[in-house]
């Protein structure tokens, strides 16, 4: 069953992964194009927009947020610094745009809660090496100040409002925000810092004690 269940879930996470990248932001995958000459000019401009958006995903989740330039995200994209700022104002506005509308929890959420941790545990395992990851770019971030309020804001209404709203029992909000606390712990301490007690660990003991640690947070105190 659990061989079964990870199959499940790492078919479904490929199957995700592969329509985000193919649907330009904004857009829904497998939307037709206009057919009038007007929507030629708008075809264009949301190819380059969303030529910005993935350069700035890439650039973002490699060298964080202080490390990167409109410039060479420019670059990247074949584009100019005065085209991504006529799209978005700002490198924060960029950042905001490129990151936020990634922030999806359904497959977390996708089954039952009984299962939250190991569901969790394995997520946080198939992806690595998987394509762009919002919450590796979100944690390069965190060192900016300036954007804490709209990163705080933003990861209260999409990753901790959906969880909690799945949470039975006691202070379920409390709870998400612990489970996100856990996560995102993982994340930096395996996958940025790698630590080796964790980045030495065997990944099944590993993924093992992830998974319980957060189906504890899930069901609550007993």
């Amino acid at each position: 069953m659990i061989l079964k269940r990870s199959w499940r879930i790492e078919v479904q996470w490929m199957s995700e992964q592969s329509m985000s990248e193919r649907s330009p932001a904004g857009s829904p995958a497998g939307s037709s194009a206009g057919s009038s000459a007007g929507s030629s000019a708008g075809s264009s401009a949301d190819r380059t927009r969303s030529a910005i958006l993935t350069a700035a995903r890439t650039c973002f989740a490699e060298t964080g947020y202080d490390g990167t330039g409109l410039r060479a995200i420019a670059v990247r994209a074949g584009a100019n610094v005065a085209l991504i700022q006529r799209y978005f104002g700002s490198k924060e506005g960029l950042f905001l745009a490129a990151i936020l509308p990634r922030l999806d929890v359904s497959l977390l959420l996708d089954g039952p809660m009984d299962e939250f941790g190991a569901r969790a545990a394995s997520i946080m395992r198939m992806k690595v090496g998987r394509g762009f990851d919002p919450m590796m770019a979100l944690l390069r971030a965190l060192a900016t100040p300036s954007l804490a309020p709209s990163l705080s804001a933003a990861l209260s209404r999409q990753v901790m409002a959906p969880l909690a709203a799945r949470l039975e029992g006691d202070e379920p909000e409390m709870r998400a925000a612990l489970i996100l606390a856990h996560l995102a712990g993982y994340e930096m301490l395996l996958r940025v810092l790698q630590l080796p007690e964790l980045a030495e660990a065997k990944a099944a003991a590993r993924e093992t004690a992830l998974a319980t640690t957060l189906q504890d947070l899930a069901d609550g105190p007993r």
